[in-house]
Parts: C-alpha cells; structure tokens; sequence
C-alpha cells in the first residue's frame, strides 16, 4: 500500500512582517484564566501569522489558560529534521524513527516540520504559534529511506500501523495522520486502528488533495462504522472558511469529517522568510490542537471524547447539520469547550447526592 504526503501545493517563502494581513478574534470566554500562563496579544505579528487561530476561534481557550500542556499528540510523518527550534522545543524525547538505518546522503523533506509548527510552534514572540502551542509532539518516522522526490514521499500500511502501535506504547492518545492513499489499507494496520479506538484514542487524517467527493484512505475510515468517533477525517478551508476546489469532500464520512485552515498556511519561520503552504496535510493539525486544547480543559475525558466533543461542535457551513461536502463543519475551539461544559454540567446534575 503506498500512502504519500497530503500536500497540495509546493512550499513557498515569503517574508513575514510586523503585523499580519488578517485580523485576529478578540472573543473572549470560557473559566477564569490560571495564573502564570502566557496569553497571546491578537494584535502581535505572531499570532496575526497565524490566521488560522482566528478563523477556527482558538482564543477562548488561551484567555482561559488552555494551551495544550500536558497533552502529547503523535505525528507519524517524515519526521522533524530541520525544523525550527520553535518547533523542535515541542519534541518528546520518545520520538523515534521507525528505519533503523538511513543514508545520510537522502535529502529529508520539512513536511514534518510543515505540519509540527502548525501544530506546537512555542510562543516566543516571532514566527508563528500552534494551536496547542504548549503540547508535546511524539514525531514518529515513517517514510521508507531514499523514497521523498521534494515533499512527495512514501510510507507503507506497514509502517503506519507499527506508527500507531508505537504512539499508543508510549501514552499518547491524540495520532495525526497528514497522509493520504488510493487504496484501502491492509488487515494489519486496521487491528492497529482496532486497538487505538479500545485505548481511546482519535486519529485524526488528511482528506487528501484530488478534488474527490470523499475522503482518500485512510481517512476514509472515519466512514467506517467500527471507527465511528475514534477517526475524523480533514478538508480544508480558505481565510474565507471556503473550501479550495484541490481539497477532498466528505461524502460517505460527513458524520466523522471537519474542515480546517489549510491553504496558504504561514508556517516554518526563521528570521528573514516563513513558508507558504497548502494541502490538507495543514488543516491536521488545527484539529489535532483542538482536541488536546479540550482534553487540558476537561482531563476527565478520553481523547476520543475530546474529538467527538470537536466534531459535533463544528461550526455549519453546508446544509445545516452534517453534509457531504463539510461534513460537520469548520472547527471551533470556543463552540467546543462551551459543548464540553455544557456536558460536564449536566452529567453532574445526573449524579446522586448523598444526605
């Protein structure tokens, strides 16, 4: 089974400057802010660069001191070797390489790092920031050795179930997937898909990038009754919240699908110039960081609370309700901590008191 990048558009650089081009939510929300916990100024190049924050209503959850401490989030990718020290600041120590060996000589694509520092990019006053800006990132290695041609790499069913096996080993619960493939995969990496559902946990996938009226595989699982609210696929938006006519719909999967920012995604920044890039691939990340937003809010909750709590909050941009082109719609941090108070509230109204 061959499984490739879910990026749309090569990468291209461009200079970042001293006040975004979009402007920033100010809404603000949710439980009294925790002390000692940085908040971001929407009026900063930092986080007007990162517009998408705006569009999927992240503030909230900062003004409330959410930021995705504690939460580790495993990225089976092509690792995040040349990434900034922004994003290499978010890397667990477990993270790993699934290749025992590799040809110093193969050129390693910055997908990785693409994907990462839309991610947990730190907070640090330049560049850009990730949604869960605070969280842990498991980078776990997968693409097979000498098979990326730019950012256009390889990665067998193989390796991505031995991925899912390795993320639940070492405790993280939140898996994002910014891949994509023709086919359904094989037996073996459905039973990995099989055990994360019975750990709790959520993998989040890439639509893919064909303009299809469903999502590629393997985010066509999120069709898939044995994997209902434990994998959500991911299209993706504009600046506008319009889907560019590259991204996958969601068909079949309208009930386990969310769309994201994922064109012209501001991302991997150093001092002089960042990335521009397009691809479902980005709109990964705003969904994984949502969810480990909500799990930090609420601990009580499995990550695969957390992520049907962040599908069924989504914001219509369809026919009301789930539909085949958005699915659940666009996703909203605030509309998501909001439904999981709502919740928490009313399962404590349901318990017994005693006396």
């Amino acid at each position: 089974m061959r499984l490739t990048l879910a990026l749309a558009l090569a990468a291209s650089a461009v200079a970042p400057t001293g006040r975004g081009a979009w402007a920033a939510s100010d809404r603000l929300d949710g439980p009294a802010r925790p002390k000692r916990v940085q908040v971001p100024s929407v009026r900063s190049g930092e986080y007007q660069r990162s517009w998408g924050l705006s569009v999927i209503e992240a503030y909230p959850a900062y003004s409330a001191g959410f930021t995705g401490r504690g939460v580790t989030i495993a990225l089976i990718d092509v690792g995040l070797e040349g990434a900034q020290p922004e994003v290499r600041a978010a890397l667990s120590d477990q993270s790993t390489d699934l290749v025992d060996t590799r040809d110093p000589a193969h050129r390693p694509s910055r997908h990785g790092g693409y994907v990462a520092g839309t991610l947990a990019s730190r907070m640090d006053g330049g560049g850009t920031m990730g949604v869960a800006y605070d969280a842990t990132i498991l980078s776990i290695r997968a693409e097979i050795d000498g098979r990326c041609e730019r950012d256009d790499c390889v990665v067998t069913g193989r390796d991505l179930a031995r991925g899912v096996d390795y993320a639940l080993d070492k405790g993280a619960r939140v898996i994002a997937m910014a891949l994509q493939g023709e086919r359904r995969l094989s037996a073996r990496f459905e039973a990995a898909l099989a055990r994360a559902r019975d750990a709790g946990a959520v993998v989040i996938v890439a639509a893919g990038n064909d303009s299809a009226v469903e999502p590629a595989w393997p985010a066509r699982y999120a069709a898939d009754p044995r994997f209902a609210g434990s994998v959500i696929a991911v299209g993706a938006v504009n600046v506008r919240s319009q889907m560019p006519r590259w991204s996958n719909r969601a068909g079949p999967a309208a009930d386990g699908y969310l769309v994201a920012p994922g064109q012209r995604i501001v991302t991997d920044c150093d001092k002089r110039y960042c990335s521009l890039v397009s691809g479902t691939s980005f709109a990964v990340p705003y969904v994984a960081g949502a969810v480990a937003l909500v799990m930090q809010a609420h601990p009580e909750l499995t990550a695969r609370q957390a992520g049907e709590i962040v599908l069924r909050s989504g914001r219509d941009l369809g026919r009301k309700g789930a539909d085949p082109v958005y699915g659940q719609g666009l996703v909203s941090v605030g509309r998501a901590l909001k439904m999981a108070r709502q919740q928490k509230a009313a399962a404590a109204a349901l318990t017994p008191r005693e006396g």
